[in-house]
């Protein structure tokens, strides 16, 4: 029979995977750099793709760690 819910290895290696999703969106974030050309154009859009990286980067390690640590 097929269980329906993960196995404690499963969610070990899905937590791992989120984890490190999200420090490489993390790093991400902070290499590419992306920025306005003046500091004095500070526009949303130029923001936009910076900051929903480290949103997204730290979900991905917040339910990587909360799989962890239910495994």
């Amino acid at each position: 029979m097929h269980p329906h819910f993960p196995t404690c290895g499963q969610k070990r290696g899905i937590g791992a995977a989120l984890t490190v999703v999200g420090m490489s969106l993390w790093l991400a974030a902070v290499a590419l750099h992306i920025t306005p050309i003046t500091e004095r154009d500070v526009n949303f859009p130029h923001m936009e793709a910076r900051l929903l990286a480290i949103v997204t980067g730290g979900a991905s390690v917040t339910g990587g760690i909360a799989l962890l640590a239910s495994a």
